[in-house]
């Protein structure tokens, strides 16, 4: 068996209450303490997790002070993660953070330094890239089986009511905490994808508002175009400004193939068909039921958070970097930048490599 990691959870919000749901389940992992600013908090997280015997902490110096951990998992909102991370890389301690890293480059890359310096690792959660279906298409990509990709783009049509970003003290589409709207908070995971299986983003144009959700500081919707580095165009539009909500989705295709992923694999073709092909169509079939944050933040479920932080650890105990490690999870950041850089500039290109900050 693989090193047990002991592990502490740094807010016990929505998804840090997913961390402590997951770590249980893990053999590689041990769930050791939990932080969290407000104590109850975290005991409402403990016991809707059904775990018990777990000391809470509302200070992140005195968990590392009293207690013998290796990792911890910061669920923080996203503008308060450079902090606790540094804190923790000092004290020696592996960081794996749920997305955006940070919601600054400059604030990413001192994570990522700071790592560098003190010998420790850092990781990212991006669970979708665990499904099968985003797995099966970014095989394809590797095999060359799409040939010259000619266009690839994501799509995140959710929805959140006016009550979501008043809730957890507001934190919510704010610029200082939140690092933006519907693009770096939601749409995150989707740009992530993309870029994984199609390649570098190389210039974005963007537009962006806040069209149903008038209180808030950033967008609730942006659109966007754009060019890779390897010539292929996209777009990216990401909201949570349409009631219902839909599940988000991922196409890209070429002078060979196309390929969607919605809930499951909707196209998989190609010109030189092979036997397999049906049978990851039959293994991937989409599902309308199936888990989902389109409207809803808690129903997003934890089997995409266990794949990914299985492999984290799997990663880690063979002394390799995971792949979500610092400097990749920064590459959706500078998209996410980029996008709004050029949505102030009234959609002007922006080079997503000049983003700074």
């Amino acid at each position: 068996m693989s090193k047990q990691w002991r592990c502490a959870v740094v807010g016990t919000g929505v998804v840090g209450s997913t961390h402590v749901k997951v770590l249980p389940l893990l053999p590689q992992a041990k769930l050791v303490a939990v932080c969290d600013v407000k104590r109850e908090a975290a005991e409402a997280s403990l016991k809707k997790a059904e775990v018990s015997g777990i000391p809470i902490y509302t200070d992140l110096a005195e968990l590392l002070k009293n207690e013998d951990i290796d990792v911890i998992h910061l669920a923080t909102p996203s503008g308060l993660h450079m902090e606790p991370a540094l804190v923790a890389i000092e004290a020696g301690k592996h960081v794996i953070s749920e997305k955006p890293l940070e919601i600054k480059l400059d604030r990413a890359d001192r994570i990522i330094a700071a790592a560098k310096k003190n010998g420790t690792r850092i990781a990212c959660i991006f669970q979708n890239r665990w499904k099968p279906e985003n797995r099966a298409i970014k095989d394809a990509v590797e095999q060359g089986r799409f040939g010259k990709i000619a266009w690839a783009g994501c799509f995140t049509p959710w929805y959140r009511p006016d009550k979501y970003y008043e809730n957890d003290g507001g934190w919510r589409g704010t610029w200082k905490f939140d690092g933006g709207g519907a693009i770096m908070n939601q749409s995150i995971h989707a740009i992530d994808l993309l870029q994984w299986i199609a390649g570098n983003v190389r210039r974005v144009s963007a537009y962006a508002a806040s069209r149903i959700h008038p209180k808030i500081e950033t967008e609730d919707t942006l659109t966007c175009s754009l060019q890779f580095e390897n010539g292929a165009f996209g777009s990216i539009m990401g909201s949570t400004a349409m009631f219902p909500g839909q599940p988000a989705r991922m196409e890209i295709g070429g002078e060979n193939g196309t390929a969607i992923s919605e809930n499951g694999l909707k196209v998989f073709s190609f010109r030189d068909a092979l036997d397999k092909d049906k049978e990851i169509l039959a293994a991937c079939n989409p599902d309308a039921s199936a888990a989902s944050g389109k409207s809803n933040p808690t129903a997003i479920g934890y089997e995409g958070h266990r794949r990914n932080l299985a492999a984290i650890f799997d990663s880690w105990s063979s002394g390799k970097d995971a792949e979500t490690h610092g400097v990749e999870a920064r590459k959706a950041i500078a998209i996410v930048l980029a996008m709004y850089e050029s949505a102030r500039k009234d959609g002007a290109p922006v080079d997503a490599a000049s983003v700074s900050g």
